[in-house]
């Protein structure tokens, strides 16, 4: 009998817990709370700053990606086989159009133009020789003492020694020619890009010793509703992020043919560019599209909730009320906003100086 009583007891209490602490979730418990708006969000304005919303008028632009290219490069190369005797440049070095850069071995070469000059000299002599003849000849032939098979013979002598010391000096040309070829110079004013040889290499002709470009360009993709629009000679803001760069630029070229899949132009935009340029480098093309008219605030007079931007608007009586904003865009200091704000409304330019609860 105690057992049924002890188990029916436990019951109860069980059964009663329950109940009450459904009660007090239910909030049964609780001081009930009349219907109507509450202040929550409402603060007070105190001496805090305010500003008043604006609609501003800000330029509309839409950028195209593109990358850094060498307007022209260039191949400098050997045209001799010889041995690099000097290498006077590095990569990435700015050079002087005319400056020597490589110097190969010329021994053998100096001695094929003294041998040359040597020739030349022969040459002259039998060139001078040979004119002596034929002056002597022409006297004798007018004094009657000469036949004119001697005047035949020292004019044809006369003339072979002629073409003897052209030929010797075409060969000294070529000679000294071909020895300026061991001095390999700078073709144009740029920047090497990289070097292929060092010194002790053996190079052959046609052989690529270095490489170079002479002016930067961005080369951006622009579809082909934009790239209509524009114009060669129009100058376009250029922005490069991995220098923090922003310069203008001079349209040279919109290449007249469009990617058949992308549907978009090539558009080359040269420009000056400072020293840490370099190709390959990633870049923007602001192309403007007009004016538009958006409201804009300073970012001081945003905070979050969560996630969520809000301002903190005035409202009667001297005091503020969160209002939960939208924002379209973040320039510098300021921000667009898209929605939660009207032209004419009085926010507070720092949420930090309003007054605290109880204050």
């Amino acid at each position: 009998m105690r057992h049924w009583i002890r188990g029916g007891a436990v019951l109860l209490l069980s059964v009663g817990g329950i109940v009450v602490l459904l009660i007090w979730l239910a909030g049964g418990l609780h001081e009930k709370i009349e219907p109507g708006l509450t202040d929550v969000g409402v603060l007070p304005l105190g001496q805090a700053r305010t500003t008043t919303v604006e609609l501003m008028t800000v330029p509309l632009a839409e950028d195209a990606v593109g990358t850094v290219r060498a307007e022209h490069e260039t191949e400098v190369g050997a045209k001799i086989m010889a041995r690099v005797l000097a290498v006077h440049f590095q990569a990435g070095q700015h050079v002087e159009q005319d400056q020597v850069l490589v110097e190969l071995e010329k021994g053998d070469l100096q001695a094929r133009v003294s041998q040359a000059q040597a020739a030349v000299d022969a040459a002259q002599a039998a060139l001078d020789q040979a004119q002596t003849d034929y002056d002597r000849i022409v006297r004798l032939r007018a004094a009657d003492s000469a036949s004119e098979l001697e005047l035949t013979t020292a004019t044809n002598r006369l003339s072979a020694a002629k073409a003897n010391h052209e030929q010797a000096l075409s060969a000294l040309r070529e000679a000294e020619a071909v020895i300026g070829y061991a001095t390999i110079r700078s073709p144009l004013t740029g920047v090497v890009i990289d070097k292929a040889v060092d010194v002790g290499d053996m190079v052959r002709p046609g052989q690529t010793v270095l490489r170079l470009f002479d002016r930067l360009q961005l080369v951006a993709t622009v579809r082909e509703s934009l790239a209509t629009s524009l114009q060669v000679g129009q100058q376009l803001p250029v922005t490069l992020e991995a220098l923090d760069l922003h310069c203008e630029g001079t349209i040279s070229e919109i290449v007249p043919e469009s990617d058949v899949l992308s549907r978009a132009f090539h558009v080359k935009v040269p420009g000056p560019c400072p020293p840490g340029v370099i190709p390959g480098m990633f870049g923007r093309l602001h192309i403007p599209l007009g004016e538009r008219q958006e409201l804009r605030i300073s970012r001081t007079a945003v905070r979050r909730v969560g996630q969520v931007p809000c301002v903190y608007r005035v409202i009667g009586d001297n005091r503020v009320e969160r209002a939960f904003i939208q924002i379209a865009g973040e320039y510098g200091e300021q921000i667009a906003v898209a929605s939660g704000l009207s032209v004419g409304d009085l926010i507070v330019a720092d949420p930090d100086t309003l007054p605290r609860p109880g204050e």
